[in-house]
């Protein structure tokens, strides 16, 4: 808990498949050439976030528990394909991996979190859902056009399938080497 006693949390999905995690360090080795300073996400931090919910009283908190084991979904797999960036055009501040979900049960999942959030005080997100996976995030560089050729050169690249079998609600603990995650409350897929 922070000095208010609030607790910083998101609903998530994780990604731990040894071959996708390897070839996302690999990745992440290759952005480190381009003279780019990028924060990247820990092999053990790679996550989809569904739900940033920020922070939150212990109170609040219990409501979201209560909310987040209501959600159903059959266990499902997704591919992750693509490399890109956020917000686009010139500007790059967070280097994404993409995610593909035949079964749409992410955004099924998504939809039910939308209906039991909204009734307890958190507001969806204004732009459209769409899942991703941050496997860094850009805090400045020196050379842009290395780093958008090489997005570019690996923007089709397939990581691989992550079954997915658990939702995750995750406490996030800032420090100066970068958060710290813990689960909260893991819901299981039929």
């Amino acid at each position: 808990m922070n000095s208010q006693g609030l607790i910083r949390c998101f609903i998530a999905v994780d990604v731990c498949v040894p071959t996708i995690v390897e070839k996302i360090l690999d990745i992440q080795s290759k952005l480190e050439t381009v003279g780019a300073d990028i924060k990247f996400v820990e092999p053990h931090n790679l996550h989809l976030t569904l739900w940033f919910l920020g922070e939150i009283t212990e109170q609040k908190l219990r409501q979201v528990m209560e909310a987040v084991k209501k959600v159903k979904f059959s266990k499902f797999n997704i591919n992750l394909k693509g490399l890109g960036y956020f917000p686009g055009g010139g500007r790059v501040n967070v280097i994404w991996v993409g995610v593909e979900d035949p079964s749409d049960t992410l955004r099924s999942i998504y939809l039910q979190l939308v209906k039991l959030l909204e009734p307890i005080g958190f507001r969806a997100e204004e732009r459209e859902f769409t899942p991703h996976l941050t496997i860094g995030r850009v805090k400045s560089v020196k050379d842009k056009t290395r780093l958008l050729s090489l997005i570019k050169d690996v923007a089709h690249l397939d990581f691989g399938v992550q079954p997915v079998d658990r939702l995750f609600l995750k406490r996030s603990v800032l420090t100066q080497k970068g958060p710290i995650y813990s689960n909260l409350l893991a819901v299981e897929g039929e």
